[in-house]
């Protein structure tokens, strides 16, 4: 793929993103988020996941108190954790690792 190309998917991200973050908010807002198939959810969030880490290689800035709440924020972190079967310990690990 071309870096024209890489730029080009890279714009439809950002525009898809930006949709669909206003149509999750809205969703969140009416409480049709609730009726959502907790498999679309996983996928969404696994997505995000990948895409997160290669932002952070890349030396995005994390997060902050305006993207998530900090229940969503420690809900999503224990989910992720379970999920590979990692304990506080290991986030830990991992969290001295990171840079500020």
């Amino acid at each position: 793929m071309s870096p024209s190309e890489h730029t080009e998917r890279a714009r439809r991200i950002d525009e898809l993103v930006t949709t669909l973050a206003a149509e999750v908010e809205q969703g969140l807002d009416d409480g049709a988020i609730a009726s959502l198939d907790p498999a679309t959810a996983r996928r969404l969030v696994s997505t995000a996941a990948r895409c997160w880490a290669v932002a952070a290689e890349e030396g995005a800035d994390p997060p902050d108190g305006r993207d998530t709440t900090p229940t969503d924020a420690v809900a999503l972190a224990t989910a992720a954790l379970r999920s590979h079967d990692l304990n506080p310990f290991d986030l830990a690990l991992w969290f001295s690792r990171s840079t500020s």
